[in-house]
């Protein structure tokens, strides 16, 4: 009977010790990881006419070198409008992370009569360089993807909509094909050859057809970080001294459905001239 109960107070004992000794052990936590959600950057394409900033009504010389020889031009610019759509972030790992229903409208521009000024409509004078991009998945990015122009699937079809599309805003026409379609550039204005008795002329350059709508590609110098935690911008330059680069701009100074080819080179100039990078950053908020 004692030894059952010696027993029973050592086991009592060896228990006790065992919670004391729990009981003053250093309880250790680890910090969890913060969890990053979706964030934004901004997109901004700033117009620029060589080393100068670009503005609307304010002339820009240009020297013209074609097999003709070399003449004084001078540009006085209108509007600067083009669409930039299906925007793709490209992230460390090389995946393309589409933005959906990305279409936005870059321009500059003064008042256009929408429809031919029918029943009085007016597109008011506006400038956006611009785009606030959200729901971007959290991650390090390397480069960014877009368009110029309207994919064929609303290009073909006005009544289908998708971000910024609308015909009400003056970038529709019914003069590309027998059937409405989008303008996927516009740059006009008045052109002046410099000679001892100048001459100057309106010119009017668009681009619209499916064959148009072509990609481009800008790679970062570093990654750049996208997350609720961040702020990043990503800045391209668009140079319109480079869109204006034809060889006879004085003989064409209409391009549209009637001209392919220089719709073609047109678009050349946007994607592989003008527009290039200046800088991604990010950084914490």
């Amino acid at each position: 009977m004692k030894a059952n109960v010696m027993q029973h107070f050592w086991i009592y004992g060896i228990a006790g010790m065992a919670l004391i000794a729990v009981s003053c052990e250093k309880t250790e936590y680890v910090e969890a990881e913060p969890i990053h959600q979706e964030g934004m950057t901004t997109l901004v394409f700033d117009a620029r006419y060589g080393d100068a900033d670009f503005e609307l009504n304010k002339a820009y010389d240009y020297k013209l070198t074609n097999p003709d020889g070399e003449f004084d031009l001078q540009y006085t610019f209108t509007r600067l409008r083009y669409w930039v759509s299906n925007v793709k972030f490209i992230n460390a790992a090389g995946e393309e992370v589409l933005i959906p229903d990305s279409y936005y409208l870059i321009e500059e521009n003064n008042e256009i009569p929408v429809q031919d000024g029918t029943h009085g409509k007016i597109y008011p004078a506006n400038k956006r360089e611009a785009i606030a991009i959200r729901g971007i998945p959290a991650g390090d990015y390397v480069g960014v993807k877009f368009s110029i122009g309207v994919a064929p699937k609303y290009n073909d079809n006005l009544t289908l909509q998708a971000g910024e599309l609308t015909p009400l805003n003056g970038m529709a026409s019914d003069s590309w094909m027998w059937f409405t379609s989008y303008i996927f550039t516009s740059l006009s204005g008045e052109m002046t050859w410099v000679k001892e008795t100048p001459e100057s002329k309106t010119f009017f350059w668009e681009t619209g057809s499916n064959e148009q709508y072509k990609e481009k590609t800008v790679t970062f110098e570093s990654s750049i970080t996208i997350n609720s935690q961040a702020a990043s911008n990503v800045e391209l330059e668009v140079d319109v001294e480079q869109l204006i680069g034809f060889e006879y701009p004085w003989s064409n100074s209409v391009i549209g459905a009637t001209t392919p080819d220089l719709m073609e080179e047109l678009t050349a100039n946007y994607l592989d001239k003008a527009i290039s990078l200046r800088a991604a950053v990010s950084s914490a908020k």
